[in-house]
């Protein structure tokens, strides 16, 4: 019935609106010209253009990796009971070709490594997140909605106005002061950003000594407060950081930074937990080895290692060179070295502390016989002692080794012959590039 109005209405009414409009064209005069402005668009800020005349600024070109190691204690307390563990944060990310609108593209990984406090042994992974964003020169993320990683953002920050390298009112002094806004993602049942204010103090330059050896650097403190959630709702989140940041001005990074953390987060669930972490960061850049270095570094593995062990396999991959142990070298269903093992892992440690890795990830396989998780927990431990050989009779460094189990996970070969089954029993050392 509705639609039956509408109709007839629009037909009673649309000749005398059409004779109106008609009439009117006829006795109105002539429309009057205008002149129509014509709107320049702005041309979009470069934000590059100042970078070069700065020295506090954020520098990169497409293809090198920022690797950041971050290694912390922590002391967690929930309630009475307290936890003690050391994390290693190790991030890495590769530069895209530069943007002079929204900054440098960064994309790659970040994984987190976790071992008890009083324990010199290896890492073993806990978490591992891929993420892409952009970075302004100035330091502000620009990360995408949902995105976790990474978590704490926008930190450092500089001057907009104000920096070392410049001159007159725009000089930077020590002492100087400046103020930006930065944020943190926390993950509850949905992912929450809690924001803050950095402040800022320029301290001058100083000679720091780090993994790179000793180099001279501008220095600057920063702290900031914590408060989330004030209303008295959950989650709640507050404390406050220090931070002291030796920065790279040539390299247009930060060299070497400490931090403290204070903070006490109240989840969904009302249960506080107070952390307090000390930490210390590792910042340096790189090209990853092309293929033609990656296969010369295998064939040097190979000469000294295969020669003497013809059951140790080197192989190149995406992420490195990867040197294969096989099953023979356990007892078995067990992870106790056999003695061909120790003699093979006391040559190849003499070797890998003469070569340039990244970093060592030792990581344990099975085929997949049994059940799933005896599977796994075998092939953590067998990774686990591997790592610890490394460590405690080759005399590497704890901090660059890392390992982990996949269990059944990743087969080189068909499980379904007793040869293939063989070949998928395996611990690989891999000397990763990224």
């Amino acid at each position: 019935m509705l639609l039956l109005l509408r109709s007839l209405v629009y037909i009673l009414f649309t000749p005398f609106i059409g004779f109106i409009s008609t009439s009117a064209l006829i006795a109105a005069p002539p429309p009057r010209l205008r002149t129509v402005k014509k709107i320049e668009k702005k041309p979009a800020i470069d934000v590059f253009a100042a970078t070069k005349d700065r020295a506090l600024r954020w520098q990169f070109a497409e293809g090198e990796i920022l690797e950041l190691k971050k290694f912390s204690d922590q002391v967690v307390k929930t309630g009475s009971a307290t936890q003690k563990r050391s994390v290693f944060h190790r991030v890495l990310l590769e530069a895209g070709t530069p943007d002079s609108v929204r900054g440098y593209p960064l994309a790659g990984t970040f994984t987190s490594l976790v071992r008890r406090t009083d324990d010199k042994q290896a890492y073993t992974e806990d978490e591992k997140y891929q993420a892409a964003f952009y970075l302004l020169p100035d330091g502000e993320f620009k990360v995408p909605p949902g995105q976790y990683m990474p978590n704490i953002r926008s930190v450092p920050a500089f001057s907009v106005s104000r920096d070392p390298a410049l001159k007159d009112d725009a000089s930077m002094e020590s002492g100087a002061t400046w103020e930006r806004p930065g944020e943190e993602a926390m993950k509850f049942s949905n992912l929450i950003q809690v924001p803050f204010n950095v402040h800022y103090e320029y301290r001058g330059t100083e000679n720091i000594k780090s993994e790179e050896g000793e180099k001279n650097c501008h220095k600057f403190i920063a702290n900031y407060e914590l408060n989330y959630g004030d209303n008295g709702g959950t989650p709640r989140v507050f404390g406050y950081v220090t931070a002291v940041w030796f920065w790279d001005a040539a390299q247009g990074i930060p060299y070497y930074a400490s931090e403290e953390y204070n903070v006490i987060i109240v989840n969904e669930q009302g249960i506080a937990n107070e952390f307090k972490i000390k930490s210390r960061s590792y910042y340096r850049k790189f090209r990853a080895r092309d293929d033609i270095a990656k296969v010369d570094l295998a064939q040097r593995l190979k000469d000294n290692l295969i020669k003497e062990n013809t059951d140790l396999n080197v192989s190149v991959t995406d992420t490195g060179v990867t040197i294969s142990l096989p099953d023979i070298f356990f007892a078995t269903d067990s992870s106790k070295l056999s003695g061909d093992a120790k003699d093979a892992l006391e040559k190849l440690g003499s070797i890998l502390k003469n070569v340039d890795s990244r970093h060592i990830r030792v990581r344990g396989h099975t085929d997949n016989q049994g059940d799933t998780d005896y599977n796994q927990k075998l092939s953590e431990a067998r990774a686990a002692r591997v790592a610890e050989y490394l460590i405690d009779e080759s005399g590497l460094n704890a901090d660059a080794l890392s390992y982990d189990g996949r269990g059944a996970r990743d087969p080189v070969a068909p499980n379904e012959t007793t040869e293939g089954r063989a070949r998928n029993r395996r611990v690989e050392i891999i000397l990763l590039d990224k």
